[in-house]
Formats: C-alpha cells, sequence, structure tokens
C-alpha cells in the first residue's frame, strides 16, 4: 500500500460543504488502498482575522480583538453542528472549540494590556486556525466512516526559534514522524494535523511562514519517505498563467522541481516555494489537485519533465516590482562597480537590466551619494 501526504489548503476546509468534499476525496484514496495522512490548513481567511484581532489588541483595542474572537468562535461552532450529527460527538466539539477560543480570548487581553506584539505571541495566536481546524476536519472524517486520528502537529514538526518564518530541524522532525505518525499509519488509521504550525524544541509554538501548510505536508512527505505528495486547492493544477488575469489559461500537466521553484519565487501562489525543497531532497513527485473538481488530474512536479512542445511553460506574475535601466554616455575612465553595490541590488530583489557594462552602474551609484 502506498504512503501519500495529502494537503487541503483553506478553500478546501472553508465551510461543511467544503470539508464534506475533502473527506469524500480521503476517503477515496482509501478505498484504492493507499495509505493517507492529512495535513489542513486554517479555515478560509481565519488566520488574517485572527492576525487582525491581534492587532488590534496590541493597539489597546480590547473590545475590537473579543469581538473578532467572537465571529470566529461563531464560524467555527457552526460548521461543527453541521459536520458532526452524534450528539455525544457534537458536544464534546463544541466544547472543545469553546476551551480554544477561551484560551484565545484570554491571550488578547493580556495583549491588550502590555501593548506588545512579539512575533512569539503572533505566532501563538494564528496558530489557533490551524489548532482548531485540525480538530473539526478529524470529526468530520469520523462521523463519515474514516478511522481518523487527531495529531497536535507541534509535536512532530520542531524548528528553531525564528518565530514567523521558523526553520526546521528535519532529524528531528523524521524521528518524532516516526514515533508519532508511523504507528496510526501501520493501525490503517488517517492521521489529522494542522499545517503551518510547529513548536522549537523547548515546545514554544512556532510557525512556518504564510503559506506554510504546504512546507508541512512536503516535510512529513520527506520525514516518512511518502510514495507521493498531494496539494489540494482551489484550481486545476498549475497554469500557464494566472487564471484571475488570464481567464483562457491552461493546465501544465508536468512541470519539473526547478521550474516549479521558479514559478513561486517569481509569483505563482499555487505553491509555497519551500514545498519542493524536502520533495526534491527525497525525489517524491508532488501533486497539485482541485478540491472542487477532484476528477481532474491536476499537475505532477517531478525532477525532469519531457520535452515541452512550446518554449514557455508558465508565465507567472510579480506586482509591486520596479526595473531600473541605466544608460552611460561615456564608458571610458570609469570605476569598477563595488561589490557591496551589486549585493545591495541582489537583496533588494529588485529586477535590474544592465546588459552593456557593469561600469555603467558606476556612473549612477555616484550620482546616488552626492
Amino acid at each position: 500500500m502506498s504512503l501519500v501526504v495529502m494537503k487541503f489548503g483553506g478553500t478546501s476546509v472553508e465551510d461543511p460543504a467544503a470539508i464534506g468534499r475533502t473527506a469524500a476525496i480521503v476517503a477515496g484514496r482509501v478505498a484504492q488502498g493507499k495509505k493517507p495522512v492529512v495535513v489542513v490548513s486554517a479555515m478560509a481567511k481565519v488566520t488574517d482575522q485572527l492576525l487582525r484581532a491581534a492587532a488590534a489588541a496590541a493597539a489597546g483595542d480590547r473590545t475590537g480583538a473579543l469581538a473578532i474572537s467572537s465571529r470566529l468562535r461563531s464560524r467555527h461552532r457552526d460548521t461543527a453542528c453541521v459536520l458532526v450529527k452524534n450528539p455525544a460527538d457534537s458536544v464534546a466539539l463544541q466544547t472543545l472549540i469553546d476551551q480554544k477560543f477561551d484560551s484565545l480570548d484570554e491571550i488578547l487581553r493580556g495583549l491588550s494590556a502590555i501593548l506588545e506584539l512579539t512575533p512569539r505571541i503572533s505566532d501563538l495566536i494564528v496558530s489557533f486556525g490551524e489548532r482548531i481546524s485540525s480538530r473539526m476536519v478529524a470529526a468530520a472524517f469520523r462521523e463519515r466512516s474514516i478511522d481518523a486520528a487527531h495529531l497536535d502537529a507541534r509535536d512532530i514538526i520542531v524548528t528553531d526559534s525564528q518565530f514567523q518564518r521558523a526553520a526546521p530541524l528535519d532529524a528531528i522532525i523524521e524521528k518524532r514522524a516516526l514515533e508519532h505518525l508511523q504507528p496510526h499509519i501501520t493501525a490503517g488509521r488517517v492521521p489529522v494535523l494542522g499545517g503551518f504550525i510547529a513548536s522549537n524544541e523547548a515546545g514554544v509554538t512556532t510557525t512556518l511562514g504564510r503559506g506554510g501548510s504546504d512546507f508541512t505536508g512536503a516535510l512529513l512527505g520527506s520525514a516518512l519517505s511518502a510514495d507521493a505528495i498531494e496539494i489540494w486547492t482551489d484550481v486545476d493544477g498549475i497554469m500557464t498563467a494566472d487564471p484571475r488575469v488570464c481567464p483562457d489559461a491552461l493546465r501544465v500537466k508536468v512541470i519539473s522541481f526547478e521550474e516549479a521553484a521558479e514559478l513561486a519565487y517569481f509569483g505563482a501562489k499555487v505553491l509555497h516555494p519551500a514545498t519542493i525543497l524536502p520533495a526534491v531532497k527525497k525525489n517524491i513527485p508532488v501533486y497539485v489537485l482541485n478540491s472542487r473538481n477532484a476528477a481532474c488530474e491536476g499537475t505532477r512536479i517531478t525532477s525532469l519533465a519531457p520535452p515541452c512542445g512550446s518554449p514557455f511553460k508558465s508565465i507567472a506574475v510579480k506586482r509591486k516590482l520596479s526595473i531600473i535601466d541605466v544608460v552611460a554616455s561615456r564608458m571610458l575612465m570609469t570605476t569598477r562597480l563595488h561589490e557591496r553595490h551589486l549585493h545591495h541590488l541582489r537583496q533588494s530583489q529588485m529586477p535590474c537590466r544592465y546588459g552593456l557594462h557593469q561600469r555603467s552602474l558606476c556612473l549612477a551609484f555616484r550620482r546616488f551619494q552626492r
């Protein structure tokens, strides 16, 4: 039986209907004889609202922060009521949701008193999205006869202490994945975890950065030497262009790891750029699929993609950038471009065309320094 790590984004768990589709997809993989490990994001837009609540509390707006939390509590409770009909299970899930939001409210009250939002507190606040959504999804799976077991991703995904964008500690993750996940997989259960969230070696909550649920899926796939990693989103895969900009964009059937990483870096938002790295390490194919159109084959990302008839496979868009053209009328008697200036350009991530001669940039820098 093949092991597959399935990551579902916020739009795939945004409401009862979406979670129902997700459950059907996972049930289908089980029926095919596969062993799924499921990673889920927070419900759509929840992380943004948690960040707004944190910002409001840090600004002293305790009432506004608690109002956001109250609305999120109601949304999660309403979703849970629709998903879980068994009375005992429904009460248990509702109680759990209330406990989590009670804890969140206490943090927001404390933050409104100290008026200082540190990266560590921010990570703790936004972690509630995945911590609650993963509980709800696991309960919904069990309601639909999927033998699911919820696990706290923070017990497995261990990172350094760089809050808001923590770096994973691969050796520890692999060890803990085998300890915590493998027994459930061997027993035929479906582990369900929240993406994006992690902890440092002291057990303090960290996060992998925005879009980090993809990263969580890839880290677990690598740690477990999975046969495939599936990234379920709301589009049919990697497209030849952004369908919001180009409505007639086509699906790319197969693409290489290198090409996918380039697209991600230059603005394609289907994948988190770091998702590629653990998959490359273990040569695990990654599939980008649509939870709203499960019959679509999506896009397969592999080490080497077959030759393409078109010179361009896909076009990415990265907004709010400037391109500087520097033209020098004189090329003689100019000094060399200092390495620190070139380093500054690289660090700024600003595309710069200077094909004629690097010395032409020196004139520009001289003018900037005057």
